[in-house]
């Protein structure tokens, strides 16, 4: 099986060396049909009025804002992706009616959304058919919030990380057989749902982190995982690190110094491990080490307090016998 997985991944990552056919490209300050253009304190705002066809480029320099409005948009051009995100161009996606979709109107193994800058998601659907593709591909620095993640068909992987990637919520449904992740660089997850789909019983594990990648390294605080067979597969070192979150396999061997997991209600939760707290008693004299002081470890100590004490005693004793002689 891990022959099998590790295949998997090669032929996932072929596309990336594929250089991109000719680009019927669209640019911000000049995008027309359906797609509104609005330019604000060096912002630019886009809105998708319609369904829509486009080969959209976000160029170096440039900060975008795309609000699909509940609209699709696939690509114009075959084998192109419908967003491309270049080097040191900044985009976010939003989604201010809650139907949005993006996807590809062709099975090429071109990303749906290659990000090779800044790109935060933060609603829509991104999903993709075509083997040895992605929805989204990532090489550049990305943070997802809220939206989902998915596929249409085998042989694609929902979110490919080459770069650095900060997921704190949204859903990822693993709808075919490739994971819905797959890593090979760095990654953090501190919340999210990431599930099979119903019906899908070919999926082999939801996350795979390519451990045998020297830079590769997943840490995950939090989100709920539900998979078919396994949550994690992890190729070489372990580099998966788990300290909190909700799981439907045991991920035990995953865990950070501190935690174990326990089940409830049918799933695996973390837990700290439990430590029996250290206080200084040097001090406190207990009431059996005051009945017997011979087990006291203060054994001189209460020596010289009994000494202290006699002596008070006889200095009184003397004072009054002074006083009725006089």
């Amino acid at each position: 099986m891990k022959s099998k997985i590790k295949m998997l991944g090669l032929l996932a990552f072929a596309f990336m060396i594929v250089p991109f056919a000719k680009v019927d490209a669209i640019y911000v300050d000049d995008i027309g049909g359906n797609v509104t253009s609005i330019e604000e304190n060096n912002v630019w705002y886009l809105t998708v009025q319609d369904d829509d066809r486009k080969d959209l480029i976000i160029r170096n320099g440039e900060t975008v804002v795309l609000d699909l409005n509940g609209h699709t948009l696939t690509n114009y051009t075959a084998a192109n992706s419908v967003i491309w995100v270049q080097d040191g161009g900044n985009l976010t996606i939003i989604d201010s009616v809650g139907t949005g979709v993006i996807n590809k109107s062709d099975a090429s193994s071109t990303p749906t959304v290659n990000n090779q800058g800044t790109l935060t998601v933060k609603g829509g659907t991104i999903t993709a058919s075509g083997a040895k593709s992605a929805s989204l591909y990532n090489s550049g620095t990305l943070t997802f919030t809220d939206g989902t993640i998915t596929t249409e068909e085998d042989n694609v992987f929902g979110l490919v990380n080459e770069g650095t990637a900060v997921i704190s919520g949204g859903k990822f449904v693993q709808a075919h057989n490739f994971s819905v992740l797959n890593n090979a660089n760095k990654m953090e997850i501190s919340g999210g749902d990431f599930a099979v789909s119903e019906g899908n019983t070919n999926a082999y594990s939801l996350i795979t982190n390519q451990g045998s990648s020297a830079a590769a390294s997943l840490e995950v605080t939090g989100g709920t995982f539900k998979a078919n067979n396994n949550v994690f597969y992890n190729e070489g070192e372990d580099k998966v690190v788990v300290s909190g979150g909700t799981y439907s396999h045991d991920v035990s061997k995953y865990l950070a110094d501190g935690f174990n997991l326990k089940q409830e209600n049918g799933e695996y939760v973390l837990v700290k491990d439990e430590q029996i707290p250290v206080t200084d008693d040097t001090d406190k004299v207990t009431a059996e080490e005051i009945k017997n002081p011979e087990t006291s470890d203060n054994v001189i100590v209460y020596v010289l307090l009994a000494l202290v004490g006699l002596g008070a005693a006889a200095i009184t004793t003397r004072k009054l016998v002074k006083k009725s002689a006089i």
